[in-house]
């Protein structure tokens, strides 16, 4: 914990992207951060990308954490060549309309018809006290749960929809997977520009789950 003198030059004051992925539990929480919003009000944009090289079916949800305040945008995308071309999974915003012209939605308001739609969801970008709330998620069991049932119990339903239909299958599937920040939380206050430095993205753990 470097508090208001981190050095991404010094090791012990580092914050450095492996930290995203190194062994959970420790104490203190290891976590990578992002520099701080020195430059507003130019946006803070920060690229994360994972890439396995190879093709992954999603078996479990996606599990951001954040140290710092959720962010109040953010958008998940996703490649199946290799990063080549991009789509969006999922967007999340303190406010779906102002920040991507979308209505807010949640995994909840789809059915099997729409379970490919993108949606844009208000319910993990809120809050500044990141004490309580810092996980952000891409909810793939509750859409695994719209042909397999709400405990999962009819699993053999869902494999065989994705073994028939391919656009369901490819929606699973992923070669890389890329987190766009674009806006760090600010409480849905006015960005105090006397205190910049505490403005920031800072991630200690990203889940992907996948055979």
């Amino acid at each position: 914990m470097c508090n208001n003198e981190c050095d991404a030059d010094t090791e012990e004051l580092a914050h450095p992207p492996e930290l995203m992925f190194d062994f959970e539990g420790r104490n203190p929480t290891t976590f990578w951060q992002s520099s701080s919003w020195k430059k507003h009000p130019k946006p803070l944009l920060v690229n994360i990308t994972l890439s396995w090289n190879k093709t992954i079916e999603l078996t479990e949800d996606i599990i951001l954490t954040f140290e710092s305040g959720r962010p109040e945008q953010m958008v998940l995308e996703k490649s199946l060549d290799y990063g080549r071309t991009w789509t969006p999974y999922q967007f999340y915003a303190t406010d779906c309309l102002d920040a991507f012209t979308m209505e807010p939605k949640t995994v909840q308001d789809l059915t099997q018809h729409t379970l490919l739609d993108i949606i844009c969801t208000e319910d993990y970008s809120r809050g500044y006290v990141w004490k309580n709330d810092k996980t952000v998620r891409f909810e793939i069991m509750d859409r695994f749960a719209l042909f397999a049932g709400p405990r999962l119990h009819n699993m053999a339903s869902l494999y065989g929809q994705l073994d028939t239909t391919k656009n369901l299958r490819d929606f699973f599937t992923i070669t890389d997977l890329r987190v766009r920040l674009l806006r760090p939380a600010t409480g849905a206050t006015m960005v105090d520009e006397n205190n910049l430095s505490r403005y920031f993205y800072a991630i200690s753990d990203i889940k992907v789950q996948g055979r």
